[in-house]
């Protein structure tokens, strides 16, 4: 075997691997990338010369010595190119700042601006004390009431907050955002009696998305779409990130994963089944409660308005708005308000995020503003 052949094969499995840790890691740190280079290098290397004795026994040295500077110039080459492809999705879509979900290349910079309270909230800290001339008003919620996508000043609950203290009025407004991604009512009931309540709030105001109707069971049955790529992989590239969702989007269009739609409807369509019942249930405890604490309840219903097609289930947030009528609570619609905008990109946090942009937020806030305003500011 050429000895420059074994050096040479040593040295390019060896620095591949550290710029690969590098750029789609995000590993830094020298001890880790010193031995996970030797490990790809034991790995790989086991691989390269077990090729080149199959190659020599049955070919020839030469033949085998050719195969692996073949193989060398294959693994650089394609280790640039990924790197190449890397840097160039980057620079394409540099204006992403967030994702439908937090595993991802793009979500990086913008959580780091996220801060959580005490409580494990998307919000400012602050004293269970409630002076007298505080009107405390508590919005719960999921991603939507959370912001996913959105600086914290421009998520309707600071939005309304801030339009609140604006009017020439004696009292001092604190909205207290509860939101928190992929909270169903099950979950908001949950916030409801801890802690909201030991926060003695004046209002209580419940964002409903139509995915809240589930129930820890019902989610845990979910279709699960099959994952090749690492979540470290997703957390560190961004052509490994796009690759995941592209991937996830095939399976969905080959049908080899029911789409999350499809698999609600079966379950939710009959308004007396064991699904549907129990989530009309857990909203009218939600709304008891708020009932025996003497505590103003109202509600903000969000529809899957960034489609460009009437979703199906719609018949899930009428349930909601009739079940409203029944129990006397004030609700606010987002149909009409979105309806104008149905499928356009503005609405979307990003691209790639399909969450409340800081112009939907503006909508939302100030459609609350016009259903509940005169109740808070006492007109």
């Amino acid at each position: 075997m050429n000895k420059k052949v074994i050096i040479g094969s040593i040295v390019v499995i060896f620095f591949t691997s550290l710029i690969f840790q590098l750029i789609f890691l995000g590993n830094t740190r020298l001890p880790a990338l010193l031995w996970l280079s030797i490990m790809a290098l034991y790995f790989i290397g086991l691989n390269y010369f077990f090729l080149w004795f199959l190659v020599k026994r049955y070919f020839s040295a030469r033949h085998a010595d050719n195969l692996l500077i073949n193989l060398s110039i294959f693994l650089t080459a394609s280790i640039f190119l990924l790197v190449a492809a890397e840097f160039a999705l980057r620079f394409v879509f540099r204006d992403i700042t967030t994702t439908g979900d937090n595993a991802s290349y793009f979500m990086k910079k913008w959580n780091k601006t996220v801060r959580y309270n005490t409580f494990g909230f998307r919000e400012k800290d602050f004293d269970l004390a409630k002076p007298a001339v505080l009107y405390r008003i508590a919005v719960i919620g999921d991603s939507i009431t959370y912001g996913q996508g959105v600086e914290e000043e421009d998520r309707f609950t600071n939005l309304m907050e801030k339009q609140l203290n604006n009017q020439d009025n004696s009292r001092t407004y604190e909205v207290s955002n509860f939101g928190r991604p992929g909270a169903e009512t099950v979950d908001e009931l949950g916030f409801l009696i801890n802690p909201v309540l030991s926060t003695n709030p004046d209002f209580v105001l419940l964002q409903w998305y139509v995915n809240d109707v589930v129930s820890p069971d019902v989610k845990r049955n979910a279709p699960r779409r099959l994952i090749l790529i690492p979540q470290k992989l997703r957390l560190n590239s961004a052509l490994f990130y796009l690759l995941h969702k592209q991937f996830s989007t095939l399976q969905s269009n080959l049908r080899g994963v029911t789409d999350y739609e499809e698999y609600m409807l079966p379950r939710f369509s009959d308004q007396n089944s064991t699904s549907s019942l129990q989530a009309k249930e857990t909203m009218k405890l939600f709304m008891q409660i708020c009932k025996k604490f003497h505590i103003p309840l109202g509600l903000v219903l969000f529809p899957d308005y960034y489609f460009n097609r009437e979703s199906k289930r719609d018949f899930l947030l009428e349930r909601v708005v009739q079940l409203c009528e029944e129990e006397g609570i004030p609700c606010v619609d987002m149909r009409s308000t979105f309806a104008p905008y149905q499928g356009d990109l503005k609405l979307w946090a990003s691209r790639l995020d399909q969450h409340p942009s800081a112009f939907a937020n503006r909508l939302v806030a100030d459609r609350i503003m016009e259903a509940f305003g005169d109740t808070w500011l006492q007109k």
